[in-house]
């Protein structure tokens, strides 16, 4: 025959173990919930403005403000100096925790120029160009041709587009006009004065000095001495000297 007060006591305290279990399972629960309130909720400030600032200040005003840094560099902004931040998110004023991270974009230290086209300008118009972009002038080189007006800029050391140091120096190749025709120079040692005039006056030269210089057992009108010397390259532009016996 079955006992039911016993059944009904093992009841009771099944029951009692039952509650006393779920009530300590639901105050350790409500404790964490709480808990993790606290700690996820903290105080909430204003994210400190630090656009402008270089890095160290930035850091000092972080740690001020209780916040931490995460620094992300960028390419060159002529407006800002090198190490400098010009972007941060979250933006200054916006509500943010305690021991929040704001990304801080900066300035490379290494600051990088795009190089412009510079060919088929004056020097003069290029030099503008170079001080817009914070570059210099280096080498200029010079070409002679016939089919490119004097003074324009033929090319340049680095092409368009490419991305070099700021303050770094352009080499340049410029015109200088028409090509000269070139000649051997003659020798024309022991040659009559009247015949080496004829001579340089048909190809276009002229003779910028003509010396008489006192030459034994000679006769007078002859040349004993001549430059440039013979097998040099000469253009209407070179000078042509030379001494004669009196």
């Amino acid at each position: 025959m079955i006992n039911l007060n016993l059944m009904k006591q093992k009841f009771i305290l099944l029951s009692k173990v039952i509650g006393l279990i779920v009530f300590y399972t639901l105050v350790l629960v409500a404790s964490v919930f709480l808990t993790m309130s606290l700690l996820i909720k903290g105080e909430e400030i204003p994210a400190p403005g630090l656009v402008g600032k270089s890095l160290n200040e930035a850091y000092k005003i972080a740690s001020q403000s209780g916040v931490y840094l995460k620094k992300i560099e960028v390419n060159y902004d002529r407006n800002f100096k090198p190490l400098t931040i010009i972007n941060q998110s979250p933006a200054a004023g916006t509500k943010i925790k305690e021991k929040s991270i704001i990304k801080i974009y900066i300035t490379s230290e290494v600051i990088e120029v795009i190089v412009p086209d510079m060919t088929n300008y004056s020097l003069k118009k290029v030099e503008k160009i170079l001080k817009e972009n914070d570059l210099k002038k280096r080498y200029v080189s010079y070409i002679e041709a016939d089919n490119i007006p004097v003074g324009l800029v033929v090319s340049q050391s680095y092409p368009p587009g490419a991305k070099i140091p700021r303050g770094a120096g352009v080499d340049f190749l410029v015109c200088r006009g028409r090509r000269e025709k070139s000649y051997l120079m003659p020798d024309i040692i022991g040659m009559r004065a009247e015949k080496m005039l004829i001579l340089f006056e048909n190809k276009g030269f002229k003779i910028s000095k003509i010396t008489e210089v006192f030459y034994p057992d000679l006769e007078p009108g002859i040349v004993i001495n001549q430059f440039p010397h013979s097998g040099h390259k000469i253009n209407s532009k070179h000078l042509i000297s030379a001494e004669v016996s009196k």
